[in-house]
């Protein structure tokens, strides 16, 4: 803090020579950017021996992170954040360690990841699993990825990162659960939910999710049927005008589709039968007069074309737009899984690929951690290093009750660990 104050004679009012009085205080706050700084903590443990009979004892000293390493849980976590959180490849980190100068290779760094991630965040991630199969309600999505060091693999071929989460209006706690997989094979979402999940599952048109077992409902999501209609009308801009695209299928289909999202915005703070009787009163005769329409396009429209993909599309999955009308529960889209995978894509531009199976399991681990600690408002680099902090302490077998503490929604986390702004 710095202080300005009067001193000397300017203390003296110039007309009666009379000490001024401190009357208020004004104050200016301006920001400072610190550099990143690294400490060397050197642990001294003091060895005893008994002078008479030659006893050696020595005291206990906090456990490692990792063994025979100086990796600490806030190095960890700041590569991890800096990876995961803000797409930043190992190799680029490690030149900027160079310029602190610090010597951390990106194989070193690749490796604390890795064995960290194994450690001390998959544990949590098999309890969030576990919470994420006991709700009604999940969102799952995919994109790719690509793993250099896949087994009996071209370096060309195109590998999965499958993503899972819990819907907002469930009554769940946020999560996100992201799982890699060699693949795009059908058998991966059921195989990962088991025989443990029985509910509603939002995701789009791709058929490995309509393979689901029966006791699964799946509902469809609005934002995908949109998306096509919005690539037909972004294809005709080029040779129309504002008036003449007002007048198209694409922009009047997508007027109507946004008819349903007004409503939604109007009832996203309601309880979920209140969602519902609104969507059977409001939403129900628009969805159905929108399915109508379509009909009577789609022996017109030339189904080669965008619009005419859109049209047969949206009609090809009605049944399963529908659903999110017969419960309050559910949601429009499933942009809660594509927020997530976003996030992904961005590092994933950056990072390009994984070199190993292990690595692309740790990277699965980590942004399970890192996007699920976000949804709860959390700060990422806060709670990767408490976490790794606590795992450490509770040694190779925590119990299961210390472990629930330190989930992403436990109410045990410390304030630090708290993001202070609104999301």
């Amino acid at each position: 803090m710095i202080e300005y104050k009067l001193t000397g004679d300017d203390r003296y009012c110039p007309d009666c020579n009379t000490k001024y009085k401190v009357v208020t205080k004004e104050r200016v706050k301006r920001l400072k950017f610190i550099p990143a700084r690294f400490e060397v903590v050197e642990e001294v443990i003091f060895v005893y021996s008994c002078p008479k009979c030659g006893a050696m004892k020595r005291p206990e000293k906090a456990p490692s992170l990792l063994k025979e390493s100086a990796a600490t849980p806030s190095l960890v976590a700041g590569i991890m954040n800096a990876k995961y959180v803000n797409g930043m490849p190992l190799a680029r980190q490690e030149r900027e360690f160079a310029r602190y100068d610090l010597n951390l290779s990106t194989k070193t760094m690749a490796n604390w990841i890795i064995q960290c991630a194994d450690r001390y965040l998959q544990p949590l991630y098999d309890l969030m699993k576990e919470e994420l199969l006991r709700s009604n309600y999940l969102h799952g999505d995919e994109t790719r990825m690509q793993v250099i060091d896949e087994p009996d693999q071209k370096g060309s071929t195109q590998n999965w990162m499958w993503v899972y989460l819990t819907d907002e209006y469930s009554g769940s706690p946020r999560m996100v659960l992201f799982q890699y997989e060699r693949t795009r094979a059908g058998y991966h979402p059921a195989e990962f939910l088991g025989d443990q999940f029985e509910g509603s599952f939002t995701c789009d048109g791709y058929q490995a999710y309509h393979n689901l077992p029966e006791r699964i409902t799946v509902t469809g999501y609005m934002a995908h049927a949109r998306r096509r209609f919005d690539e037909a009308l972004t294809a005709l801009k080029k040779d129309f005008t504002k008036e003449q695209l007002k007048e198209t299928t694409a922009y009047q289909a997508l007027a109507r589709i946004g008819m349903l999202y007004k409503i939604e915005e109007m009832i996203r703070d309601k309880t979920p039968e209140e969602r519902y009787e609104e969507r059977q009163k409001q939403a129900k005769p628009l969805l159905e007069a929108f399915f109508a329409w379509l009909h009577t396009l789609e022996d017109s429209v030339d189904r080669s074309s965008l619009i005419g993909e859109a049209v047969l599309h949206t009609l090809n999955q009605k049944v399963y737009l529908r659903r999110y009308l017969e419960d309050g529960h559910l949601s429009i889209d499933n942009l809660a899984a594509e927020r997530p995978l976003k996030n992904f894509a961005t590092g994933r531009r950056n990072w390009l690929f994984a070199k190993s199976i292990r690595g692309a399991q740790a990277s699965a681990t980590v942004y399970s951690i890192t996007e699920t600690a976000m949804l709860n408002g959390l700060k990422p680099y806060n709670y990767l290093t408490y976490v790794m902090e606590q795992m450490k302490d509770l040694g190779p077998f925590p119990e299961k009750e210390a472990m629930l503490e330190l989930l992403p929604w436990s109410a045990s986390l410390p304030a630090e660990c708290h993001s202070k702004l609104k999301k």
